[in-house]
Formats: C-alpha cells, structure tokens, sequence
C-alpha cells in the first residue's frame, strides 16, 4: 500500500468525505472526526442513527488523551493492548463531536494495528469517527469482497489491502477503577 493511496484517501477526509479502509480486525469506514460534513455523511452511508455511538481511531495514547479521559486503568490497558483490538470506552472530550457520543458522553478509542489504518491516522493529523464497512445491522465484513458493493458506491474511496479478518474489537468501559465489557471481540 503506497503513500500515495494513503494520501488519496486524507485528501478526500479532509474533503468532507467518507472512506472504506482495512483495519487489523474488519474493513472500517470512516470518516475525520472534525468534519461535520464527513460524519453527516457516515451516518448517511452507514444508514445509521444519530447520537448511536460510534468508535474512534486513534494514533496512540497521546491523540487519546485529546478525545477522552484515559484515567490510570485506561491508560494502562491501552499501553498494555494498543496497537490492537481493544477499544476503550472513557468520557469524551470537547473535541468529539456529540453526534457521535452515546447519551452518556462517553466515546470509544482504539489504535489499530494495521500498517494502512496507523498511516491513514498519522497522515490525517486527527482521529477517524469509524464503524465497520457495512449497512447497520449487517455483518462486519472481514475480508473485501464481502464489502456490499451498493455500500462502496455510497463512499468516496475505497483503499486497497488486507483486513486482519477477525473479529471486531472487545470494548470495554472504563470506570475508576473497574472494567466492563460491552462486547466480546478479537480478545
């Protein structure tokens, strides 16, 4: 996967738009979570409800700590688990768009460990408001042609590559110090 198609695929995030990427787990869609019009959009495509909460990717601890309250556990699962397939649920910041939050404020983070996604993040400058490549209530496509193609024509790009072709991450909520599970995935 070259530079270029990573730099294809900001341009067009930062265009307000929505892209279709592999990820160590499923195939993602996703778009920059500053961008009103690209997460308009997401939800649109996704054919998803708003305020139905929706995950976040992040680069690493550092970009974490800008979109939510890691406290001491969280930081401590995320070093211990990051990059991979955890996503850890903890109160959002003012940086995350209350589209994208459930109706308790809270917001979940994840680094994934996929060469194409990390570049995506790191190029991007940004978290990416992602959820799985397919309709809503549809199954996380684990490899690309499982990808509907009506879903592909709804997005602006879809990168190329390899998904992980797993399961979608555990999310767990962070409180205190206790930690529960909101669902069972890779781990």
């Amino acid at each position: 996967m070259g530079n270029d198609q990573v730099s294809e695929a900001v341009e067009a995030l930062k265009k307000g738009g929505v892209v279709v990427f592999p990820t160590d787990t499923v195939w993602g869609v996703g778009a920059l979570i500053s961008s009103k019009e690209g997460l308009r959009k997401l939800y649109k495509v996704k054919r998803r409800e708003g305020g139905k909460p929706t995950a976040g990717l992040v680069s690493g601890v550092e970009m974490a700590r800008k979109y939510g309250g890691l406290n001491e556990k969280a930081e401590e699962l995320a070093e211990k688990y990051w990059p991979g397939g955890l996503t850890v649920v903890v109160e959002a910041s003012k940086l995350v768009p209350r589209k994208v939050l459930g109706a308790d404020g809270w917001v979940g983070l994840r680094t994934p460990n996929h060469g194409v996604a990390l570049a995506l993040i790191k190029m991007a400058g940004e978290g990416i408001v992602t959820a799985s490549a397919n309709f809503a209530g549809g199954n996380p496509p684990k490899n690309r042609r499982e990808i509907e193609p009506e879903f592909e024509k709804m997005v602006d790009l879809v990168m190329g590559g390899e998904a992980g072709g797993s399961d979608p991450s555990t999310v767990v909520r962070v409180v205190a110090e206790e930690i529960e599970v909101l669902r069972r995935g890779k781990f």
